[in-house]
């Protein structure tokens, strides 16, 4: 791993939102961030990093001294927590969401020479009518960040676009997954079963799973025994439900709902296909969940997902629209095991190469020893050159 320089007292602060009381992809991002600097700061013989954590529960990891966590309830003992941070000698300071950029203007006032990294994730940084439209004051914000660390190069040009921010700001901190067990073998695998996993909010139409239950529909006759099963719940469900019923295919398609890590990995283990043709995600880390148990999967080529998967090669990519789309190429996965188990597979190696904690640290030691030593931003260019070592 990456060794800092320059060691100082709490050189380091983490600003976030809800991390360890709520369940979801921003909050296992938010813990790896955490676990990874608390990891980085001892490695160099620094103080433990500041973790400021707002509306969360008191329920903490264990971290044997390596970072200091702080929840605070309201948002005035959030602010008085951060306002203490920052007079206390630190020189680096991580903002969990766009919905906290007004920190930054705290931190330059108290401390100018701060060095600011903003974390963004998909649709709050669009500018998307549907999902989140940016506030009047947050272009002027941005302008005092040092660094803007996106998951994903989709979102890092459409925040770029539409804030008016430059391109050489942006670094790119791709999600990671953790190692699970090997699933032993593909017996249970024989029935022909697609898989989703998603939110089914009402703010979750863009998923697309109503697409995926009139593929399916189409698929019955080519495979009579076909199941689809999909994880996951929200006001939407009853909308599926209904859809399923109208197409005569609520016997086939299992709705069901959240479920425990262990019947999660059950649902994977009968699963042959992956499917979420999601014209909403900023990344896509569910890919990464349904290649790590070798799963073929099937994305959209709207948003993020689209750099995650390698069209043809792990799995493929669809128009969200054209359902014939998406059903031809389920058709392909369910008649060829051997197309499936190789996708799967080379999607199994790409996790392992490119989305594990080793390469998240890595990314995320970058961008710390560049602020910290007071590096210039690398060119506008650095941003597609990293894409493509990450690919």
């Amino acid at each position: 791993m990456t060794k800092f320089e320059n060691p100082g007292r709490d050189q380091i602060a983490f600003c976030a939102l809800e991390t360890y009381s709520k369940v979801g992809g921003l909050q296992n991002f938010n813990r790896r961030v955490v676990i990874n600097l608390a990891a980085g700061c001892a490695d160099r013989t620094h103080a433990p990093p500041q973790i400021i954590l707002l509306r969360d529960g008191e329920s903490f990891p264990d971290l044997a001294g390596k970072a200091v966590l702080v929840s605070c309830r309201g948002r005035l003992s959030y602010l008085i927590s951060v306002v203490k941070a920052l007079t206390a000698g630190c020189r680096l300071l991580f903002i969990g969401h766009i919905n906290l950029l007004p920190l930054a203007l705290v931190a330059r006032l108290l401390n100018p020479r701060i060095k600011l990294v903003l974390f963004v994730h998909g649709d709050e940084a669009w500018n998307d009518a549907l999902q989140r439209k940016k506030r009047w004051y947050e272009p002027t914000l941005l302008s005092t960040v040092d660094c803007i660390a996106s998951v994903s190069n989709f979102t890092a040009q459409t925040m770029a676009k539409e804030f008016g921010v430059e391109p050489n700001k942006f670094r790119l901190l791709p999600n990671a997954v953790d190692p699970i067990r090997r699933l032993s073998a593909a017996g249970n695998r024989a029935q022909p079963t697609i898989l989703t996993v998603s939110r089914l909010g009402q703010r979750d139409r863009l998923k697309n799973v109503h697409q995926m239950i009139r593929a399916v529909a189409e698929l019955r006759n080519a495979f009579p025994t076909i199941r689809y099963e999909i994880v996951g719940d929200g006001p939407m469900r009853k909308e599926l439900e209904a859809l399923a019923g109208a197409l005569g295919v609520s016997d086939i398609v299992h709705f069901l709902g959240r479920l425990t890590d262990q019947e999660l990995d059950e649902a994977y283990s009968r699963a042959t296909v992956f499917a979420l043709p999601s014209s909403k995600e900023g990344f896509g880390i569910v890919y990464l969940e349904a290649w790590q148990r070798a799963l073929p999967v099937i994305c959209s080529s709207a948003g993020a997902s689209k750099e995650i998967v390698s069209d043809g090669i792990d799995g493929f990519v669809v128009n969200p629209g054209n359902v014939s789309e998406i059903t031809n190429r389920l058709h392909q996965l369910l008649s060829r095991p051997e197309l499936a188990a190789s996708m799967g597979e080379s999607g199994r190696q790409k996790v392992d190469a490119n989305y594990m904690n080793d390469t998240f640290r890595s990314n995320l030691d970058k961008i710390v020893t560049e602020l910290l030593a007071d590096q210039s931003h690398p060119s506008a260019g650095a941003l597609m050159s990293q894409r493509t070592a990450l690919d």
